[in-house]
């Protein structure tokens, strides 16, 4: 059976740079599908360029509208979608509730890097670039093995499978792993690090009396993840940053009172008063909501969108 794939220009989030397919993944494509046709429709905004796509044997076309399957990032307005066609949307596969993949690692690794760069502003006492400064993740890792922290304690809220992007910044900083009992109960000369992947409120209450940072997952499973405003205004809570890198209207983590920005990451919450502050008020808790990460580093990301493709989606369309 012959099949023609479009890839589709981005014009609903005309920031968004990432492709479903690299170029080199769409020539592999056709070479193990010989009956499988591509088709991409020119844009001047997408990570890879037209001429890239081009000298991998792939046709630009100014619309693909003739393709059996449109493959993009994020679905299309309705009022376009043409009868009898089929459609395939990255966001849809990402966000489902019984998602094919996801990105947790990259959302990770984002939401970790920016709640040390939120701590050495709010207190002036180191500074790290923007997160976007980085052409890739080796840039960034490499970048972060020079950091030197004061003693702290961050307290990472959620399961492994979630945090593999918080593991690799808490390498690179060479910040030490210890069990939850011992973060609770000693102290230590330099930076350490605890995982709790468990709900209970009485633990996490504990937690915010000794953590400098929290990283938090606000979903673990099925099960949400609480931080209260009575946890957070407690005079002995010594939190100053939360990093919620799953944010939502939705969640149960109390200084989330909004989404933020990769342009603007930051925002104060003072507990007391349950609402946003400047960042440097004496007792603000300084938030990292970013709701979607993944547009940061759209080659990687497009990339690792192309293998899960390749080897999940591709081959249902042929059997």
């Amino acid at each position: 059976m012959s099949l023609k794939f479009g890839i589709v220009r981005e014009s609903i989030a005309l920031k968004d740079q990432r492709a479903p397919f690299s170029p080199k993944m769409v020539q592999h494509l056709m070479t193990i599908y010989p009956n499988a046709h591509f088709e991409v429709e020119s844009s001047s905004n997408r990570i890879f360029s037209d001429d890239e796509y081009k000298h991998c044997g792939v046709a630009i076309v100014s619309s693909c509208t003739d393709c059996d399957v449109f493959i993009g990032i994020n679905p299309i307005n309705s009022s376009n979608l043409i009868p009898k066609k089929n459609y395939l949307f990255v966001t849809d596969l990402v966000h489902a509730d019984a998602p094919l993949f996801t990105l947790d690692s990259l959302v990770s690794l984002v939401g970790t890097y920016n709640a040390f760069r939120a701590f050495g502003m709010k207190f002036e006492l180191f500074k790290l670039p923007a997160f976007t400064t980085f052409s890739d993740q080796d840039s960034l890792i490499s970048y972060l093995k020079r950091t030197v922290l004061p003693p702290l304690k961050i307290a990472v809220i959620g399961s492994d499978e979630q945090l593999q992007g918080t593991d690799r910044i808490l390498k690179a900083i060479k910040i030490k792993k210890v069990n939850t009992s011992d973060f609770l109960s000693k102290n230590f000369a330099q930076s350490v690090y605890t995982v709790v992947d468990g709900l209970d409120s009485e633990t996490l209450m504990s937690l915010t009396k000794v953590s400098d940072i929290f990283i938090v997952v606000s979903k673990i499973g099925s099960q949400e993840v609480v931080v209260s405003q009575e946890m957070l205004m407690q005079k002995d809570c010594k939190l100053r940053v939360l990093a919620d890198l799953t944010p939502s209207s939705h969640n149960l983590i109390s200084c989330t009172v909004r989404q933020s920005t990769f342009e603007a990451p930051f925002y104060g919450y003072l507990p007391i008063e349950h609402k946003e502050v400047d960042i440097f008020h004496p007792a603000a808790i300084v938030v990292v909501a970013i709701p979607d990460v993944t547009t940061e580093f759209p080659r990687e990301t497009s990339e690792y969108i192309g293998n899960q493709l390749t080897q999940h989606c591709i081959p249902t369309f042929f059997k």
